[in-house]
Order: structure tokens, then sequence, then C-alpha cells
């Protein structure tokens, strides 16, 4: 086999380095804290770049926004069909 393509090495491949590794640490810290500490910011701002690190921060908190409107959207409609009924 030459090499395989899977879908993780494919995502690896459209990002730069760092933006998986600040991702990754990003969403460990929202576990855990509940929030993203000032200081785990700085530290990835530090070595990967201001760009990378806030841009990491950006999506995480993209895509929880985007999850949190989905579940609003199914509430509301459930809502509405029991007072239907």
């Amino acid at each position: 086999m030459a090499g395989t393509y899977t879908k993780e090495k494919g995502i690896e491949d459209m990002l730069p380095n760092g933006e998986l590794e600040s991702e990754d640490a990003i969403m460990i810290d929202k576990e855990r804290f509940g929030r993203v500490r000032t200081i785990l910011m700085k530290q990835l701002r530090a070595k990967y770049g201001d760009d990378i690190a806030n841009r990491a921060l950006y999506r995480i908190n993209k895509r929880i926004s985007e999850d949190s409107l989905r579940v609003k959207v199914n509430l509301g409609i459930i809502n509405r069909s029991e007072s239907e009924i």
C-alpha cells in the first residue's frame, strides 16, 4: 500500500500545525472548567500565535452556539406540538 487516506489525516492536512492541538486543549479546558482559562489562551498564543489560537477558540464557540440553537429550535417545536394536543 502506497499510503492510506483517513478522514483524520485529511483534516490534519487541511489545517495548519497547531490548530488541532489548540482546539483539543480548548475543548478539554471547557469540559474540565466550564470555560477557557486565560492562562491556557496565553500559552496557546505564545506557542502557536494569536491568529491560530483565536481562530480555534472562535470555531469551538461557534460550534457550541450552533448546537445550542438547534436544541432551542427542537424544544420550541416539541413545546408547540404538546400545547396543540
